[in-house]
């Protein structure tokens, strides 16, 4: 099994240790969550495990043979011009080459080589399956990529899905080291709840960064802290991390203050006794006591943890009140160029202190909705009008080029929040978004692209907007000013539509839940938790439930069950198929064996052969070789035999038709 040596590492940057003479032996079975603030090493960690970046001091030791699984950062030019399904695959063993090495040694009735084919085979199906195939397209359908897509070059796929593709790739191959960091970026809601089932499965190692709160609780059997002091394991999900944490504060405070309360004592005593001959020496002796006790304090501030992590508390700017009805939609459509509307005509309010979230799968037009409402898409047909008094603030990942480059950190903030926005508020706004005072008089430029994100959103925040329309606004995020944004969202007294795929996010923030799909707008009034109850009880109705009648299922679904059963069929025969020609080529093996062995034994059974000691004790020999032969192929036989009638048994319980 393998597992993970953290032996003495020690990294750090300019100057900061990140990491000194840690060690952690990570087993098999752990899928480990790091969370941290913002530069604390979590991507560090593990691009030392990965081997990608190397450590100053101590080392990483990765189990003997144990295959490493981590999300290279770019491709290579030449991928880009091959096609996602076949680049997947590309990282697999070939299953075509395994075979042609097994006919090829069958044929020669090489015996040893075929007991190392053998071994091979056990390994690669117990790593990838019977069918690489097959279980690279399920990973891909899983991370959301269509059939279409995944025959289509990688050159034809945004940023945010070559991102998928590298983790598919990832996945497909197989690991016994898993290393993710953000896996959940760029993936929707039912590509995140597929990923969870995913690594939960996973029996290797799983050592991930990820700043979604419920993924992390779902997914993690442990957690390690990093901070700026010594690093904090411990066993159980991120909310028992949490709980740990606050029970381990509050221990401290109680501690520290039973000291503090004995030092105050001494000092009274000693300010009372101090100059009072019969209490002088007894006086002195208190004071020695206080000296032991402020050592006892020190060390005890020394030893605490530091986990607590930053303390974030805001409150947006309190906006101007709107009309009763904020937006509204009427008969709204919208096309792109030579394609059918993405959905039927939509017709809606939006009312005052309404706070929506949009769902729905990949390509559903959740953010094409958010466009149409701000106006930065003409529909198709209808309309959609924002109520009187409606202050819009738009954000979308997408916005950085509204920013002044030349200007300076705080005063495009100043810029974008307008004259009403305080001092106070200004720069309380810049520290939940990590752009601390430290950021205030750098050049716009010179921000990375998160931290560019992060400024248009504090200066929208900061604008006193009434209507809230945000596109997946917690991404460069950590975990602190997630939870803070939550929190101000939750409080704000005007109106938010948005889309994210932080479930947390959608679960504290959004009082409805808009699922929208080919059939329009499906409204859920009572909140994401109820929206996410609902999903999966249909998902188990209809993996439950008998096949519904053929006149109640639409023609597409036919068609699409169809289409899935067949995939299906297909893929079970390209496993039978190569079983099928192996166990032929037994077969004429078993028959040329038993046809030497009846020569060998006719030839024993003449007596001038019995009267020649030699040859007839050469012949018994052969003829026990060729005996033993025979009762293991038989035997592999007999194993061959029982899966193939396995993989044709569930052939047959798909049906005949495709």
């Amino acid at each position: 099994m393998a597992k993970v040596s953290l032996q003495q590492l020690s990294k750090s940057y300019g100057g900061r240790d990140l990491f000194k003479d840690f060690s952690l032996e990570i087993p098999a079975g752990t899928r480990l969550a790091v969370v941290g603030q913002n530069g604390a090493g979590k991507s560090t960690l593990l691009k030392l495990i990965a081997g990608v970046s190397e450590p100053d001091g101590g080392r990483v030791v990765l189990s003997t043979g144990a295959r490493l699984g981590y999300v290279a950062q770019e491709m290579e030019a030449g991928d880009l011009g091959m096609t996602l399904l076949a680049w997947v695959m590309a990282a697999l063993p070939s299953w075509k080459e395994f075979w042609v090495r097994y006919d090829a040694a069958v044929a020669a009735g090489d015996q040893a080589t075929l007991a190392v084919l053998a071994a091979e085979q056990t390994s690669l199906e117990h790593a990838l399956g019977y069918n690489p195939e097959y279980r690279a397209k399920t990973i891909l359908t899983g991370l959301g990529f269509s059939d279409e897509s995944q025959h289509a070059p990688i050159s034809d796929l945004s940023g945010g899905w070559r991102e998928r593709a590298k983790l598919a790739r990832v996945l497909t191959a197989g690991a016994d080291v898993l290393l993710l960091d953000e896996p959940t970026n760029h993936l929707d809601l039912e590509a995140v709840a597929w990923l969870e089932s995913f690594l939960c499965a996973f029996a290797g190692v799983l050592v991930f960064v990820a700043h979604d709160r419920i993924f992390l609780d779902r997914v993690a059997t442990h957690t390690l802290f990093t901070g700026e002091g010594k690093p904090v394991w411990r066993p159980g999900s991120f909310t028992q991390f949490l709980a740990w944490r606050e029970e381990m504060d509050k221990q401290w405070e109680r501690q520290a203050a039973a000291i503090d309360s004995k030092i105050k004592q001494v000092n009274a005593f000693a300010d009372r006794f101090r100059y009072k001959a019969t209490k002088a020496r007894q006086a002195q002796s208190k004071l020695k006591s206080k000296d032991k006790l402020e050592k006892e304090l020190s060390s005890l501030k020394s030893e605490r943890p530091d986990v607590k992590g930053r303390t974030l508390n805001f409150t947006l700017p309190e906006p101007e009140k709107s009309d009763k009805t904020v937006a509204a939609a009427a008969d709204l459509s919208y096309a792109y160029p030579d394609r059918a509307p993405i959905w039927p005509p939509l017709t809606f309010q939006l009312f005052r202190g309404q706070k929506v979230a949009l769902v729905g799968h990949n390509g559903a037009g959740k953010t094409t909705l958010l466009k149409l409402v701000v106006g930065a898409l003409k529909p198709a047909s209808g309309r959609v009008l924002l109520g009187t008094g409606v202050k819009l603030g738009y954000f979308s990942q997408h916005q950085t080029e509204i920013l002044n480059t030349d200007a300076l950190v705080m005063a495009e903030m100043r810029r974008m929040a307008g004259p009403k926005a305080t001092h106070l508020e200004v720069c309380s706004i810049l520290g939940l978004f990590l752009l601390g005072e430290d950021y205030w008089e750098r050049r716009v430029s010179e921000l990375s692209g998160g931290e560019k994100s992060r400024l248009v959103l504090a200066g929208l925040f900061s604008a006193r907007a009434n209507f809230l329309v945000l596109d997946e606004p917690t991404n460069h995020l950590d975990l602190e000013s997630r939870e803070a944004l939550v929190r101000a969202l939750s409080e704000y007294a005007g109106t938010i539509l948005m889309v994210a795929h932080d479930r947390y996010l959608l679960g504290e923030v959004a009082g409805e839940v808009w699922s929208v799909g080919e059939d329009g707008i499906t409204v859920h009034d009572e909140g994401f938790a109820a929206y996410e109850a609902a999903q999966a009880e249909a998902n188990a109705c209809r993996l439950d439930a008998p096949e519904a009648p053929a006149a109640k299922v639409s023609r597409q679904d036919d068609k699409e069950r169809k289409r899935r059963v067949a995939e299906q069929r297909n893929a079970l025969y390209r496993d039978i198929k190569p079983k099928r020609e192996a166990m032929e080529a037994m077969e004429a093996e078993l028959e040329a064996l038993l046809a030497k062995q009846g020569e060998v034994e006719a030839t024993m059974a003449d007596p001038e052969t019995y009267a020649q000691k030699e040859l007839f004790s050469t012949l018994s020999k052969e003829y026990g070789a060729l005996s033993h032969a025979a009762e293991d192929l038989l035997a592999r036989m007999a194993v061959l035999e029982e899966e193939i009638g396995d993989l044709e048994a569930r052939r047959a319980a798909l049906g005949e038709g495709a």
